[in-house]
């Protein structure tokens, strides 16, 4: 049996289609909470997005909740299992969007990898903005919406040079709220190395794919990943796979032995000691636990 382990979700159909089959979708969010309510329930896509959020409400990331009481963006990578419980006075704005889009033809590495918000090893994804810095930050939204709305000749420049200023205002918020190593070469690696596990887990369980994939030996991805990290680059693999895991204990009806088994685990009891040893549970006392917290708002 071969279940997917949450909803995957597409660009959401609106303004222009041509802007969404290159990549880009900029949108109210009270929108897309009304008109797409499979929204509200955990799910994940392939692509990236942005949030600003203004209201209250509780993000779930991952498994991990965030209570939003003010203006917040909210930073999403492919593959992240997130929702939105919004309180009634909840608005602002989402952009979907492709590493293809925002890159267009600039040379590798991608400016994504920069960012602290994306693919970092203990990333908090959400951010909130004071009062003052707020305004700047709600307007250059409202440039992404007011351009994807209405495009002109070159909105595919103008929607990629804005949300560039976006997260270059975001990172310097970041930065006085977080600690937030200097980009090197190490760390742009180690971002890259998340990026390639985050489409290959299911497919490469040992290191030598990636490593070829980035062009390094598997000695030298490992030292730099357990430098960057604190944890062996196999380790970080097993995690990835431990996350899938709790995301089939949630949404599927697998026994506890064949999602071990879906996930890479050859012996179901390596699986539920390597289980509690990360959760501090069985993964059958986390599935009853995670079920009656999301399912009831799920159905």
């Amino acid at each position: 049996m071969n279940r997917r382990t949450i909803p995957s979700l597409q660009m959401s159909r609106y303004g222009q289609d041509r802007l969404r089959a290159e990549g880009c979708v900029v949108m109210p969010l009270e929108f897309s909470m009304m008109q797409e309510p499979q929204r509200l329930i955990p799910h994940f896509h392939d692509f990236f997005q942005l949030f600003l959020i203004t209201g209250g409400g509780r993000l779930m990331h991952d498994f991990r909740d965030h209570e939003v009481k003010q203006v917040t963006l909210f930073f999403l990578s492919p593959g992240q299992v997130h929702t939105i419980h919004p309180a009634p006075q909840m608005r602002g704005t989402v952009v979907s969007f492709t590493q293809a889009f925002f890159d267009d033809h600039a040379p590798p590495p991608s400016l994504l990898f920069e960012l602290p918000f994306f693919f970092g090893s203990g990333v908090t994804p959400w951010l909130t903005v004071s009062k003052a810095e707020a305004a700047k930050i709600i307007s250059l939204f409202a440039e992404l919406q007011t351009e994807y709305d209405a495009p002109q000749s070159g909105v595919q420049e103008v929607l990629r040079a804005t949300l560039r200023i976006v997260f270059i205002h975001a990172a310097r918020l970041y930065a006085k709220k977080h600690a937030v190593r200097e980009t090197t070469r190490a760390t742009q690696l180690t971002r890259r190395f998340h990026l390639a596990l985050e489409q290959h887990f299911r497919e490469w369980p040992a290191l030598a794919p990636y490593a070829k994939e980035l062009g390094i030996t598997v000695n030298h991805l490992n030292d730099v990943i357990r430098e960057e990290t604190g944890h062996a680059a196999g380790e970080l693999i097993r995690l990835r796979r431990l996350l899938d895991a709790k995301r089939l204990l949630l949404h599927s009806d697998l026994s506890v032995s064949e999602i071990g088994y879906q996930t890479g685990f050859q012996d179901p009891s390596y699986f539920t000691r390597f289980f509690r040893r990360h959760e501090g549970q069985t993964p059958m006392e986390f599935r009853e636990e995670i079920r009656e917290k999301y399912q009831p708002e799920s159905a």
